[in-house]
Parts: C-alpha cells; structure tokens; sequence
C-alpha cells in the first residue's frame, strides 16, 4: 500500500506534495529521498525544496552552511527543511536590564544569527564560550525564541514602570537578511513586528538596529511614532563587507532602507562601529557619514577584539581625530550623536541618547 507522499504525488505537482504531507514538521533531505526511493529522483526532491524555499514556504537548514567561503543555494542529502516553521528554542526570561552604555532594557528573541559577520563578533564568541552553540557554523543557524511573546505578556507588567525604552537587540538581528534568497527571512521578521507591536501597545518606546533590511510594514500606523530604527554600517567598500559582513544586507541597500523610514516620518539613526583602521580599509569617514546625513542621532566606536586594529601604527591619534569628525559633522548637521565607551572623545553626557525627557 503507498504512504500518503506517494498517493499525493500522482495528484499534484511535487512542491505541493512536500508541503501539504510536512507541514510544520523539521525533515532531513536524506530521510526525504529514502522516503520517495522508488518514485522520484533525489534530483527532482532538491528542485522542488529549493523552488519551496523560494516562495518563503520553507526553511532550509544547509549543512554545512557554507561552500568555499559562500553559502550555497543547491540543496544537498545532508539538509534539514523547516516546512512552514523555522528551527525554535524557548527560555525562561526574555526581557532584561543591559549593561551596553546607550541602551535600557533589551530583548534578543534570537539564538545565533545568519549574517557571519567576521570581527569577529562578540555575541558569538560568547554564545560559544558557554556552550549555546557549537561555533560558526551553528551560529549562522538562527533559532527563534517561540515563547517570545508568552514571556512579554508576563515580563511586561513586572517591568513596565521601570523601561524607558527596549532595545532590538544587542546579541542578534531582528531584522536578518536571508543571503541566499535576497529578502529578510520572513519568520524573523514577524516575530520582531509582533514584538515591536507587543511593546508599542503598552506604550513602550523601542530603538531598533539591524544590519539587514527594514520592511515596508513598518511604514504603517501600528507602531509607535516614538521608536527609533537604526542601521549598522562601518564601510561602503566592496571588499570589505565582503570579508567582514559577508551575509548581511549591502551597505547601500541598509541605507536606502532607512532612508524610506525617514522619509516616512519615523526617527533614525546609525551605529559606525566597530569602526575600521586604515590597515584594514582605506576610506573617507566623512564621505561616509554624507551618506547618513538624514539620520536624527549617530553612534560612532572603535574596533576591539581585533589584533589588526592594534597593530595600526597610529591607533589612538586615528580614533581622536575620526571621533572629532563625527562630532563636527554631527553640530554642523544637529545631529544627536554618542562616542562610546573605550573611544576617545567618549562622555558620560551622551549616554542617554535614546531616553525619553522625562527620565534624563
């Protein structure tokens, strides 16, 4: 007698089959193609995932994540598909007080991110140390925390007189950018719009930093017209992002997003760090900041954790002077602006950037 896959196949086109037998379940490619052994080839399975994935129906798990330095958009046996669901944790807290100079309270909804920034980066070198990944690969397969929203419906009233505004997010994205399909992965994005939505509802103030993409959603009137919605962004170079941000969203394309959001009416602001020394990439910081100059407030800091930057000849006279420029430009313009911590030129005074009048 045939399973039901089989007896579906010969009513519908293959996709459509895959979805209606495993929806919501996590299923190995391998386990995919002994299933179908006799019916269909292991090529004709890939084809069929891989033109699911492009219609956001499902998430593809590769292993291993990357090929020669890049991540592939072939679909291997050693795969793992998400139909209509993506890869979950749950915790027992959600939101927190962070210890980060600017910020408030922060939600990181997220376990690991897909971006493989190369700095590297601290929130996965310490997701590493304490065992909440295995290392690289594991980090750049982001995991949802699914009882987000559970946890804010409890968190909210023990904190709501205390926040004066929550951060997404210090350890992740919440706005990822999916590299191998060129768009936001949809299942974060609307975890973090819920999120935000969750937050604004009780009156909430929310600052937002992505290195990937923000959505037109956010253009609407659900949301609070006190949030802020920044972008990381340290170089227009090519090659840089390549080497360093290599599976986020193009610097220009960032801005761009931002810029819509400004255009919209919604307050915006940019983080320019870690800042790099010329011996790592040779560029114009003004010409850099010319290309944020809408923003309402800029966040500059230099570049730690790299030995690189230290070996730099003239490393503390070269972050004086890029801190003096922002500084000009930012009174020039008047823009609000923040050098961080361990930065010269940092102050004390401009630690409350983001808070409200009422609590500075």
């Amino acid at each position: 007698m045939e399973t039901p896959i089989k007896m579906i196949i010969h009513e519908s086109n293959l996709a459509e089959a895959l979805l209606a037998e495993y929806q919501g379940q996590r299923v190995g490619v391998m386990s995919l193609i002994s299933t179908m052994a006799d019916h269909v080839e292991p090529a004709l399975i890939a084809h069929a995932i891989r033109e699911l994935e492009t219609q956001a129906e499902v998430y593809v798990e590769r292993r291993p994540v990357l090929k020669n330095g890049m991540i592939r958009k072939t679909i291997l046996s050693t795969d793992i598909v998400y139909f209509k669901t993506f890869p979950t944790i749950t915790r027992k807290t959600l939101l927190y007080k962070t210890g980060v100079e600017y910020g408030d309270f922060t939600i990181n909804h997220l376990l690991g991110c897909a971006h493989g920034c190369r700095y590297p980066c601290y929130a996965m070198m310490m997701a590493t140390r304490y065992g909440r990944v295995k290392g690289y690969a594991d980090w750049m397969h982001p995991r949802i925390v699914e009882n987000a929203l559970e946890l804010l419906d409890r968190e909210i009233p023990r904190y709501k007189n205390k926040i004066d505004f929550v951060h997404l997010s210090f350890t992740t994205d919440p706005f990822m950018y999916d590299a191998v399909n060129e768009r936001l992965f949809p299942w974060v994005k609307d975890m973090t719009l819920r999120i935000i939505k969750r937050l604004n509802d009780d009156d909430i103030k929310v600052t937002v930093l992505t290195k990937g993409l923000y959505p037109e959603d956010l253009t609407g009137n659900s949301y609070s017209p006190d949030n802020e919605y920044g972008i990381s962004l340290v170089s227009l170079d090519t090659e840089f992002h390549n080497r360093y941000e290599p599976f986020s969203a193009l610097p220009e394309d960032r801005i761009f997003a931002l810029k819509q959001l400004h255009d919209a009416g919604w307050k915006t602001w940019v983080s320019i760090e870690p800042y790099p020394t010329p011996n790592i990439v040779k560029q114009n910081l003004r010409f850099l900041l010319e290309h944020v100059e809408f923003v309402d407030k800029i966040v500059f800091g230099r570049w730690n954790y790299n030995k690189t930057i230290d070996a730099y000849s003239d490393v503390t006279q070269f972050y004086t002077q890029c801190s003096d420029t922002v500084i000009e430009f930012c009174r020039e313009r008047d823009i609000e602006f923040h050098i961080k911590e361990k930065t010269p030129r940092s102050s004390e005074d401009t630690r409350t950037l983001f808070r409200s009048e009422q609590s500075t």
